[in-house]
């Protein structure tokens, strides 16, 4: 009889460490680095509206959009880092990478209107997010 049982409780005790580590560990890696690359898109799609100086209607929209973007990303961005592992923190922390600090310069990054103080901003966040360098 009890022969019987333990392939039941292998698979239960299996199941459950499967879906506690996808939950707790996985999910929130993924999250980390959805919103990540979430960020490189703003810079990609945003590139052209950091001063809204001398633009048309539609191009100070796009800036207004780039202004929620941001700030929306750094409000995801640190929701997302105190949900990461432990251990995920570590290997941020070892490869030399602060999203903490990136979360912080994306609200300054939403709030600059001159180039080079944005093209600063921006170089920080890339590397402090381990993002790859401007082309």
């Amino acid at each position: 009889m009890l022969e019987s049982l333990l392939p039941v409780v292998i698979g239960i005790v299996s199941g459950a460490f499967g879906y506690w580590f996808s939950t707790f560990f996985m999910q929130p890696i993924l999250r980390y680095r959805d919103i990540k690359n979430q960020v490189l898109k703003d810079f990609i799609y945003y590139a052209q509206v950091v001063n809204v100086e001398g633009l048309d209607d539609g191009m100070q929209a796009l800036f207004r959009e780039r202004v929620l973007a941001n700030r929306r990303s750094s409000a995801m961005l640190s929701a997302a880092i105190e949900e990461l592992p432990k251990l995920y923190k570590f290997y941020l922390n070892y490869k030399g990478y602060h999203p903490k600090e990136a979360a912080r310069h994306l609200i300054g990054y939403s709030n600059t209107t001159d180039y080079s103080a944005a093209h600063k901003k921006e170089d920080a966040i890339r590397n402090h997010l381990g993002l790859p360098k401007d082309p």
